[in-house]
């Protein structure tokens, strides 16, 4: 079987097509159309490199670069053959289910998070969902969480027998081993660019409360860099506050030294508006890290309350009472760092999950 992905090879999305390209066991070919500026590094299958185009593919609308990504699009796939095309997010998705379209190719489309999530704008939420619905077309969802399927059935109105579901799924983390962290005192770790959907303000507001409350805890934000439009705002509101103590913005750094400060953190926090399936939060289980994150779709999909972390509303008492009683309770952080590692290897390592992504490749090929 030859399988196309149409996608940018950034961040969770390159992590996603990587690794259900190298983790495949059968002898499927791949090729990956992917933004001339993603920057990623090449995807090796068996120590070969897996073809790839690399197209205008912007995250932002434009016309005439999106017109002429879908045509080279069109042509690759004419010229590919592919069984089928596997689109990702909200750019490659349009451009990947009008070309499926068009070339009449079977097409799979994982959104990874809806991109009318994306934004506080009513009209614009609007606008993105028009949108969703109309490239519908006749393409088969494959969410990466369950509550992504209701989703994409109760509100994009995809049919139950054209929605799929495959976790997010990923190699055990806690063997990748990254430079020592050198920290003297405690910390929390969140892996996410300050933007709308990762909710950066209510992380601050949180070490803002546990600062009130004398707790000398200190935050890791990771992966500040790409595209990360509320940088400038978090940066002047933690020195406005004087909150430099309590909180350290880091860059992109490497996956690798992302995990060591993940693995000798005190627990993992998200505060996301919406997820898809978080890789990030799949991976600090892999470390068995407590979860303490939002109750919002896709978390609620890696998290079970009580069990190996909370699930909590948009309120930073709500999660200081947390991070207070699990700081004072070692037996039950660590009762809950056992499951987190149990739910991890249980639903979403990669070795043990990928042959069910290959077993709807090849149901979808066959309907």
């Amino acid at each position: 079987m030859k399988i196309l992905h149409i996608g940018q090879m950034i961040g969770g999305l390159d992590v996603y097509i990587r690794n259900s390209i190298v983790y495949n066991t059968n002898r499927d070919e791949y090729i990956i159309v992917h933004g001339n500026e993603d920057n990623s590094l090449p995807v090796y299958k068996n120590d070969i490199p897996v073809k790839e185009y690399a197209l205008p593919l912007y995250r932002n609308i434009n016309i005439f670069y999106d017109f002429k990504v879908l045509i080279a699009t069109i042509l690759i796939v004419c010229k590919e053959k592919p069984d089928i095309i596997h689109c990702h997010s909200a750019k490659g998705g349009i451009i990947g289910r009008m070309a499926g379209f068009l070339t009449k190719t079977k097409t799979i489309y994982t959104p990874h998070a809806f991109s009318f999530l994306s934004t506080p704008s009513k009209l614009k939420r609007i606008i993105y969902l028009a949108i969703e619905r109309l490239t519908r077309l006749n393409t088969y969802i494959l969410a990466c969480s369950d509550s992504e399927r209701e989703i994409a059935i109760k509100t994009v109105h995809y049919k139950d027998n054209h929605a799929f579901v495959w976790h997010n799924s990923v190699p055990d983390a806690s063997l990748e081993k990254g430079e020592k962290v050198i920290s003297n005192q405690q910390y929390a770790c969140y892996v996410g660019r300050p933007c709308y959907q990762k909710n950066p303000s209510l992380l601050l507001d949180i070490v803002k409360e546990l600062k009130l409350r004398g707790l000398n805890l200190k935050f890791f934000l990771l992966g500040v860099g790409y595209h990360s439009p509320e940088l400038n705002k978090i940066k002047s509101r933690i020195e406005a506050e004087q909150l430099q103590n309590y909180i350290e913005l880091k860059p992109w750094i490497s996956h690798a030294d992302c995990q060591e400060y993940v693995r000798n953190s005190i627990f993992y926090i998200s505060t996301s508006l919406y997820e898809g399936l978080p890789l990030s939060i799949i991976e600090a289980m892999a470390n068995g890290k407590v979860i303490i994150a939002s109750n919002v779709v896709g978390n609620i999909d890696c998290v079970e309350n009580d069990s190996n972390g909370w699930l909590l509303p948009l309120d930073p008492v709500c999660f200081v009472d947390k991070i207070i009683c699990l700081l004072s309770n070692p037996i039950l952080r660590k009762k809950m760092e056992i499951k987190s590692r149990q739910i991890f290897l249980d639903k979403f390592l990669i070795n043990n999950q990928i042959q069910y992504l290959q077993s709807i490749y090849k149901k979808i090929d066959s309907l």
